[in-house]
């Protein structure tokens, strides 16, 4: 028998290829979920500190993802559901729909004008921008907490007003970045003032302290018989005798 009739076929089978460097697919379930959790408090503080570069913060966010957003999402729709009298279903499903909606769409009015924009990381920039609000939203509900009268509506009204501000500039920031052409840029960024104003106004109206409670602590009045209901029957009975 010649030395290739002999020899091991496996010994003929290719190599198996080497580990990929970077593959997660061996990790435990709890290493993936803080991953995530460090991944999305990091692009939290990028939009919250003042500090960070508009080119910073669009290359982090190339990597896009939509766990971020949709936290921001669901924990600003829980306080406004929350704190409303007894339309916290409509208000929540106002505020979701308004939050993935209105971002697809400013994405989309953005690419029609000639914008460098890639959809998802359009919207999941847009969605961690949310975050000034959420925590206005936060702020609000320590006021209503501490806070009443006409001081409680300033306080509320000045925080709206900043997470706003903050919102907007972190995100214009961005779409300045995407090289509209010329003479596009302001119809881009108007959608997106469109569309950060109308959550503030959500949560601006969600946290108005209604009517109900100055109404629940106003007392019933009594109107008290004029006389026992036996003594009433018996007078009537005498006027009706008396008649006869």
């Amino acid at each position: 028998m010649s030395e290739m009739e002999r020899a091991d076929p496996s010994d003929f089978a290719a190599p198996p290829p080497p580990p990929l460097p970077n593959s997660t697919i061996d990790e435990p379930v709890s290493e993936t979920i803080l991953r995530d959790v460090r991944l999305v408090g990091r692009r939290l503080s990028l939009v919250m500190l003042p500090g960070v570069s508009a080119s910073a913060r669009s290359a982090a966010l190339r990597d896009w993802d939509l766990w971020g957003p949709l936290f921001v999402c669901m924990s600003l729709a829980v306080l406004l559901s929350v704190e409303s009298a007894g339309e916290g279903s409509l208000l929540f499903s106002l505020i979701f729909v308004i939050v993935w909606a209105g971002a697809a769409v400013v994405t989309i009015n953005g690419q029609l004008l000639g914008g460098r924009l890639a959809f998802f990381g359009s919207v999941c920039l847009l969605g961690y921008c949310i975050a000034p609000l959420l925590v206005a939203a936060a702020g609000c509900v320590l006021v209503n907490a501490t806070v009443s009268g006409g001081v409680a509506v300033v306080v509320r009204f000045a925080l709206v007003v900043a997470g706003l501000a903050w919102s907007i500039w972190a995100s214009s920031s961005f779409m300045a970045d995407a090289a509209f052409p010329e003479g596009r840029k302001l119809l881009a960024l108007y959608p997106v003032l469109l569309f950060y104003l109308s959550l503030a106004w959500m949560v601006l109206i969600g946290f108005q302290q209604g009517p109900s409670a100055a109404v629940a602590t106003v007392p019933v009045p009594t109107v008290p018989l004029a006389a026992p209901l036996p003594e009433a029957v018996a007078n009537i009975t005498r006027e009706v005798l008396v008649r006869r």
